[in-house]
């Protein structure tokens, strides 16, 4: 199955079945992601004049190897033909996998790393990120254990779909920036984040930039979104416009915010 974007038909490069999905939307600074994506021809997604970022934990196989994987992306505003459609910058992500993690920064310009990672998509939901024996992130829903018995506020067969655009690089000047289009979908869960009772612990290492940007834009956790039985794919990665549509008309002195659809654009979405 293919799909079109700019004009380009989107082949998928991998489909996986089966997946344990666990992803948490949440917001941040506005103000801190306008100035992180500035160098990136990107604006971020306004809601409530809040950032939106998207964090999602994944376990699957592919090719009979199990792994796990966890992504931290930035929503962001993108018009293709008129239309406004989700679309997201990968910040950053960690692959238990050594070769697939390689595979990704080689083959697909990914900017992922080798680390250790947990999910668990039966409620109480957990994600947690290590690093040489450390705890660099972690989320757990209801650790008094009020997470077994909670009802989800919404269910049914939701998805996301949308152009991932990719880091160009510190040292990237004058590089053409890419992208590769994604789809996850399946019997969805959502949640609300529940503070006190749910938690997020954010500890990042001298190198760890993505869980940096995290904690210093004030990341906020606003709901969980659980797929016991997800369908994730991805495209191929390909060049992109070196100025993005929606990015263009910013310049030119067009509000910032993202259209207002009437509907959250989270991955829990139709």
């Amino acid at each position: 199955m293919s799909v079109r974007i700019q004009n380009t038909a989107v082949q998928w490069a991998a489909e996986l079945t089966g997946v344990r999905e666990v992803a948490i939307l949440g917001t941040a600074d506005l103000a801190f992601w306008n100035e992180r994506l500035r160098e990136e021809h990107l604006l971020p997604a306004e809601r409530g004049g809040q950032a939106q970022l998207l964090i999602v934990a994944a376990d699957a196989k592919y090719l009979g190897i199990r792994f796990r994987e966890l992504s931290f992306s930035i929503l962001v505003r993108w018009v293709d033909d008129g239309v406004a459609r989700d679309a997201a910058y990968l910040s950053g992500a960690f692959n238990s996998s050594r070769v697939f993690a390689f595979c990704e920064r080689v083959f697909f310009s990914t900017p992922y790393q080798h680390a250790m990672v947990r999910v668990s998509a039966a409620l109480p939901a957990a994600i947690c990120l290590l690093k040489k024996g450390a705890v660099l992130f972690e989320a757990a829903m209801g650790a008094d254990g009020s997470g077994r018995v909670r009802e989800p506020s919404q269910h049914g067969d939701h998805g996301w779909e949308g152009p991932i655009f990719l880091p160009t690089g510190r040292r990237g000047n004058g590089r053409q920036g890419k992208w590769f289009f994604a789809r996850l979908r399946g019997d969805t869960r959502t949640y609300p984040f529940l503070h006190p009772e749910d938690t997020i612990t954010i500890s990042p290492s001298a190198d760890g930039d993505v869980l940096h940007a995290l904690r210093e834009s004030h990341f906020v956790a606003q709901e969980w979104v659980i797929r016991e039985d997800a369908t994730h794919a991805k495209s191929k990665t390909y060049p992109r416009p070196a100025v993005c549509p929606s990015t263009a008309r910013a310049q030119a002195g067009q509000p910032g915010a993202a259209p207002d659809r009437g509907d959250r654009e989270t991955i829990g979405d139709p």
